[in-house]
Order: C-alpha cells, then sequence, then structure tokens
C-alpha cells in the first residue's frame, strides 16, 4: 500500500504542471441547466500507516470521511437528491471496483470507461438522468509511523553520502534516492458525473490539494469539496 502515498506526492508535485486537464467536461451536457443530479454515497479508500510504517486500508476511517463529504454537501446549497445508500461491499461493489480506478485515469479520457451496472441502476430508480460519485483517495500516518521514518531516511541519507565518500558507490542503502519523507498524511478527492440515458461519464475531476489534507478533519476536507465542486456551488 506504499504506492497511495507515492502517488499523492507525485500528484500534488506535478499537478499544476501536467499536460492534461484535471477538469473535463463533454460539449454535450451544460451541468449549470441540470435541476437536480442523483447524489450517490461518497465512497472512500483510507489506508493508515502503523508505529512501524506498515499501510492497511482502515474501515473507521474510511467511513469517517465518507461521512464527513455526506455532511458537507447535505449542508450546502448544491442541486442534488437526498444521499442515495450504496453498499460497496456487496450489491455496488463494482462501483467501488470502478472508482479505485480513477488515480490512474486521465480526466479527458474517462469517457471510455464502461459505467457499472449497479451505478445506471441506482440513477435510473432516482428519477434523475444526472448521477454524481465522489471518491476519497487517502492516507494517515501515526505520530509514530511519521518520527521513525524520518530517522530512517535521515540516517539512510547520511550513511549513503559517507559511503559515496569512502567507495565512490552511490545509494548502497537507498538505490532510488529517495530521501524525501512523506507528509503525514494526504488525500485526493475524485468527482464523476454519469448520465444514465447513455452511460458515458460527462464530468470528471480530481481535486488535489496543494499542501497536505487530512482525509478525516473537516476543515480540510470541506475546503477540497468545495474546489471539487465549484461548478455546482449555485
Amino acid at each position: 500500500m506504499k504506492y497511495i502515498k507515492f502517488f499523492l506526492l507525485v500528484a500534488m508535485a506535478l499537478g499544476f504542471a501536467s499536460c492534461g486537464p484535471t477538469r473535463y467536461t463533454t460539449s454535450n451536457v451544460n451541468l449549470s441547466t441540470v435541476d437536480e443530479f442523483a447524489f450517490i454515497q461518497p465512497y472512500s479508500y483510507i489506508v493508515v500507516y502503523n508505529d512501524e510504517n506498515k499501510g492497511y486500508y482502515e474501515e473507521e476511517s474510511s467511513d469517517r470521511a465518507t461521512n464527513i463529504i455526506t455532511n458537507i454537501i447535505s449542508m450546502e446549497r448544491f442541486p442534488f437528491s437526498d444521499v442515495i445508500p450504496a453498499d460497496y461491499k456487496d450489491a455496488n461493489s463494482d462501483i467501488a471496483k470502478w472508482m479505485g480506478n480513477f488515480p490512474d485515469v486521465d480526466p479527458s479520457k474517462i469517457g471510455r470507461m464502461r459505467v457499472p451496472k449497479s451505478l445506471h441502476k441506482l440513477i435510473a430508480d432516482s428519477g434523475n438522468r444526472y448521477g454524481i460519485v465522489i471518491y476519497s483517495y487517502g492516507y494517515i500516518q501515526t505520530k509514530a509511523g511519521y518520527q521513525r521514518e524520518k530517522v530512517e531516511k535521515a540516517a539512510s541519507k547520511v550513511l549513503d553520502s559517507a559511503i559515496e565518500k569512502l567507495t565512490g558507490i552511490s545509494g548502497l542503502t537507498n538505490p532510488s534516492k529517495n530521501y524525501y519523507v512523506s507528509d503525514p498524511y494526504g488525500n485526493i478527492l475524485y468527482c464523476a458525473v454519469v448520465d444514465s440515458q447513455t452511460d458515458e461519464v460527462v464530468h470528471f475531476v480530481n481535486e488535489t490539494p496543494t499542501l497536505a489534507s487530512h482525509p478525516t478533519e473537516n476543515r480540510d476536507v470541506n475546503e477540497l469539496v468545495h474546489k471539487l465542486l465549484k461548478e455546482f456551488i449555485r
């Protein structure tokens, strides 16, 4: 699960320099003219790194992240329906798997992704043509684990420098020469709007914070949500 931290770091470093868009909307739909979007229960995948810096999916933090997003949206004037429950462990697991691919998708090519059958049904059953899904993808590091990583990276850098001076061999303890210490937490939010008549994604956003953003802190999530959904604020 270490790749989650790596991905978030790269995304935050390159987000503004990337050639590909982070926001994409097809020319076939004008979001401002849609009266109401079916708001599907958000899905969160939060990894916690323990004191030994080993990562694992944590249901409690993931549920908390989902609830924070849902509560923020329910208190605002977004043109969304009441939250439509989704069982991401069973009946709607295909949606969870689908959203899990969002970090690897070029927003401009999102239309190539096949919409899950159960997502089509949730939107169609709501009586709305368009549905919106939100995915939170992040990690949290314990204080002890964070301090441990700082000590390990610092010791590795000093040792490699000493070895290189003596032998000319560089990066012996850390071949990647990555001595950067990860932020203690990070989060990226994704949003996709689906047209249930065509089964196409007509709007897609990945919102990457410029600074470390905690996935279960209300203030951090609130800021990201409003940037994510700026096209819907009315």
